[in-house]
């Protein structure tokens, strides 16, 4: 970076190196979804990179509606620095009166949306213009406006990526009156087989003035991406593969999982303690743990495995659902190496 040009706000900022060995994988900060004022967030993007790399963070995304970041201007110099940037658009689209919005991740040209007749036909013809452009799909933020839920998602095909928890304003990640919660849409995609991975991202717009709930900024909740190197397509062979895990607060050291068990090593923080919920088909709780090593055991009839991790704190993370019976080819679940 983008230390040139941050000079120019006249905030001088070198973030840790986050290079590994060959044949070594560690764990890397990243945020999938957030705005800049190309669009409807608040500042420059030279601003918004500062702000993520001041934090911690190894990558981001910056997604405006409808717009491509030319992030060769921000981003000269690699992951020298320790810090990177994948290009993305969020095609921001509309059906039956309400939004459809999907993340173009890794994109390096402009993409108009490709309204359908019905919000599934919309869905899948952006989720295909995604494609064909050599980028990877992420649904963003269904139930913003009660868009649209597993009914209508359950029928789309070349998209391995979901936003579960959108830390935004009003994105109504939980359920309540009625209405079903990310966490119980995923289940009921999940359970029809579909292999989809639960993305967390803060989609902020808002980095300048009071940081509250009902405002949209940044830092609330990301993903960590397990990968060989710091490369755009290291990270999105990793999104893709379902090598990451999704995090409001809670760091995890490793995940483990094999035909026989799906184990999971919590990085503690000092006089907290951890629930672990391993979730089967239909959102069935197959197994409570409260240890820093949870640990399941596969029976050998779960349609898939997951797990959520949730502090005495407040703070919670997500993992990714394992299906044993997905042959190799398939998009498959975290490494276990």
């Amino acid at each position: 970076m983008k230390k040139g040009y941050l000079i120019l706000f006249a905030c001088f900022y070198l973030s840790l190196p986050a290079f590994t060995s060959a044949g070594e994988w560690r764990w890397f900060k990243g945020n999938t979804h957030c705005h800049a004022n190309r669009s409807d967030g608040d500042v420059h993007p030279l601003q918004v990179v500062q702000w993520y790399q001041e934090h911690d963070y190894h990558f981001i995304v910056i997604t405006d509606h409808n717009t491509l970041t030319d992030v060769s201007l921000l981003d000269q110099n690699g992951s020298a620095d320790g810090f990177i940037l994948i290009p993305g658009i969020e095609v921001s689209d509309a059906s039956e009166g309400k939004p459809v919005h999907l993340n173009a991740i890794n994109i390096h040209s402009d993409l108009k949306p490709q309204t359908g007749k019905d919000k599934v036909e919309t869905l899948q013809n952006n989720i295909d213009a995604i494609r064909a452009a050599g980028a990877v799909p992420q649904i963003n933020h269904p139930n913003w406006l009660w868009a649209f839920d597993h009914i209508e998602m359950s029928q789309l095909t070349q998209v391995p990526l979901l936003e579960i928890y959108n830390m935004s304003f009003n994105c109504n990640n939980f359920g309540a009156g009625g209405k079903p919660g990310m966490e119980e849409i995923w289940d009921n995609i999940l359970s029809k087989g579909i292999v989809l991975y639960g993305v967390a991202a803060d989609d902020a717009h808002d980095y300048t003035g009071e940081f509250n709930s009902r405002r949209s900024n940044p830092g609330t909740c990301w993903i960590m991406v397990r990968a060989e190197e710091l490369t755009p397509d290291s990270i999105v062979r990793a999104l893709e593969t379902g090598d990451f895990y999704s995090i409001v607060g809670i760091l995890l050291k490793d995940i483990r999982i094999t035909n026989e068990s799906y184990t999971i090593s919590i990085d503690p923080v000092s006089q907290m303690h951890y629930t672990t919920t391993f979730i089967g088909e239909n959102g069935r709780i197959l197994k409570e743990d409260y240890s820093l090593e949870p640990s399941y055991t596969l029976k050998g009839d779960e349609l898939y495995v997951r797990a959520r991790i949730f502090a005495s704190s407040g703070e919670f993370a997500c993992t990714q659902p394992y299906f044993p019976e997905k042959k190799s080819d398939d998009r498959r679940a975290p490494r276990s190496d």
